[in-house]
């Protein structure tokens, strides 16, 4: 008998549900707002008329008024993104000061808007949208507001929403226990205003399910208050997949509070970049979690137990202090070895990251084999591995240019000591040195003095003075040859002394790989510090795009652009450098060859 009666309810909500309409320059102010030509001035108005099962549509726009709604299951859903902005600040909520849209006992669909409320950066209490007491699903939405982006305390969807600049504190932040809370292909960028803490998707009060998958979470702060970019603790399930977060002081914490049978955290294919402290945190009181297929660089602690019995394989560590801490043992199939990243430039808005693997990496195709990725084969490691990974060419690129390299003359044996740095890629072959008695040398076969497998070499001088100039490049297995070295220049002045610079020229280099399908790297040195601008041309000399570096030190400086919008054709990239008293220091044309 409850189910008959539910499902009238039901029923009877769809008979009575009406499409209503918003607009800017609505037709009138009066109900019922079923017409764009009768739409209502104001959502908010629009909403307080509203019955249960109605769906509002809002036209672009900018609406300075926060939301309120209780006891209703209401879709609204903007017709643009980008343009239709519902933007509370300086507006107290209605209920809650702080809140942009509160939905109070309300199951909600919130679609295709941009919702923001910025306060001052003392306030720790503004917040776009909160959903209390009631479930919601919100879809292609951007949130830009301080402190929490969404609170919610049921069962919650949120996917293709981007995070920007949410700031002094959480930008996803769920409450109760047993409820699913889903964050999907959402983008994160965080910029801390207080040392208050900022955290990506957080809780840890409840214990529900957790899936949260295939998101790019990221902050460009120092601070160690950007604490983690997922903090979860739960007597329940958690599952972090496919997620990229970079520049956290922990990059994942997930912790099980549960009797053990059903709080397993999963923390599978994720590519952590630069946690100032700990990669993965996770355990606890002797509960299980499973760590596979993740890609963690340039951290303190790879993995960080809370004395729990974890399960660790089939992971990528790289560039750490440290390894595995407080008891956590490394599986057998865990390595570590330089993951070979497409670009591994820090993955923030405006920069062109590329996490893909290079050809040759020893993360493809070396995971869990039990897991396997969209194309059939066995799991890749990192981000783009596994069932919701992607499927793509792997590039055979040169190794990277070795960027640091360093002379020391040593007078009582007349030599020279050449160090540099590694390279570490696991198709890598050979380094080459080459050696003039004069600067801007070419690299060719008769100024090739060693080939060798060590990044030092000694190299024996005739009495007197000179003046010597060294560079050095990588090689692969396939022949690639890297972009040269700075040149070291040695000036021998006198029997026990010498004078040791690195000399830089103005220099625009051919792009790589070239030719490309979409993107390609140009890389480019500068004499001394500059205002930098990349420009991109057809071959008529229509300029197409302008890539504004803004200010870059001397020396070597590259840049990577994606043509995918463009056809496949020959172009044309210039480097223009403006030095001091805005005048022009260096300015350079090449071609390069983009091939769909």
């Amino acid at each position: 008998m409850k189910t008959i009666i539910v499902l009238f309810i039901l029923l009877t909500n769809l008979l009575i549900a009406e499409t209503r309409y918003v607009s800017k320059t609505g037709g009138t102010p009066a109900p019922p707002y079923t017409s764009w030509d009768t739409a209502c001035d104001s959502i908010q108005k629009c909403l307080d008329y509203c019955s249960n099962g109605d769906t509002v549509y809002i036209d672009r726009g900018i609406y300075k008024e926060t939301l309120y709604t209780l006891n209703k299951t209401i879709t609204i859903i903007g017709v643009d993104t980008d343009e239709c902005i519902i933007d509370g600040t300086g507006i107290d909520g209605q209920i809650h000061s702080k809140v942009l849209a509160h939905f109070k006992q309300s199951n909600v669909i919130i679609k295709g808007l941009t919702l923001k409320k910025r306060g001052a950066i003392s306030d720790y209490s503004n917040n776009a949208i909160y959903i209390q007491k009631g479930s919601g699903i919100i879809e292609n939405c951007k949130i830009d507001s301080t402190q929490y982006g969404v609170s919610t305390t049921q069962n919650t969807l949120i996917t293709n929403t981007i995070f920007n600049v949410v700031t002094t504190g959480e930008s996803i932040i769920s409450y109760e226990d047993y409820y699913k809370f889903s964050t999907i292909n959402c983008y994160f960028n965080l910029v801390l205003l207080n040392t208050g803490g900022c955290e990506g998707i957080e809780n840890t009060i409840g214990g529900g399910q957790y899936e949260i998958r295939n998101n790019i979470i990221t902050t460009n702060e120092d601070y160690y208050d950007v604490y983690y970019g997922i903090n979860i603790s739960t007597n329940n399930k958690a599952v972090i997949i496919n997620n990229l977060i970079s520049g956290f002081a922990s990059s994942i914490h997930a912790l099980a509070t549960g009797d053990g049978s059903t709080d397993t955290s999963f923390v599978i294919n994720n590519t952590l970049i630069n946690p100032t402290n700990v990669g993965i945190a996770t355990g606890n009181n002797g509960k299980y979690f499973v760590l596979k297929n993740n890609i963690i660089t340039q951290c303190k602690h790879a993995v960080y137990s809370y004395g729990s019995p974890g399960y660790s394989d089939y992971n990528l560590f790289f560039n750490l202090s440290r390894g595995m801490y407080n008891g956590m043992t490394a599986g057998a199939n865990d390595r570590i070895a330089d993951p070979m990243f497409v670009n591994d430039t820090v993955p923030l808005v405006g920069n062109l990251y590329d996490y893909r693997l290079q050809k040759y990496s020893p993360g493809i195709d070396a995971g869990d084999p039990n897991i396997l990725d969209v194309d059939g084969t066995r799991s890749d490691i990192g981000v783009y591995g596994g069932p919701y990974g992607i499927s793509y060419e792997y590039q055979d690129l040169a190794p990277k240019q070795i960027k640091k390299i360093t002379a020391k003359y040593k007078p009582d044996s007349s030599k020279i000591e050449l160090v540099w740095d590694k390279r570490w890629e696991s198709d890598f072959k050979e380094y080459r040195l080459y050696k003039d008695i004069k600067s801007n040398f070419n690299i060719d076969p008769k100024h090739l003095i060693a080939t060798l497998s060590d990044s030092v070499y000694t190299d024996y001088l005739t009495k007197g003075s000179q003046e010597l100039y060294y560079k050095v490049i990588a090689v692969d297995s396939t022949g690639n040859e890297s972009i040269p070295s700075a040149e070291v220049n040695v000036t021998i002045t006198d029997v026990n002394e010498a004078d040791i610079k690195l000399n830089y020229n103005y220099e625009l280099y051919q792009n790589y790989p070239n030719p490309f399908n979409p993107s390609t790297t140009i890389s480019y040195n500068l004499k001394e510090q500059g205002d930098v601008r990349v420009k991109l041309y057809n071959i008529t000399g229509q300029l197409l795009q302008t890539f504004i570096e803004g200010e870059k030190d001397k020396g070597y400086n590259e840049t990577k652009i994606d043509l995918s919008n463009y056809a496949s054709g020959i172009y044309l990239y210039r480097l223009e450098v403006t030095g001091k008293g805005k005048i022009p220091a260096f300015n350079d044309l090449k071609k390069m060859v983009y091939v769909k």
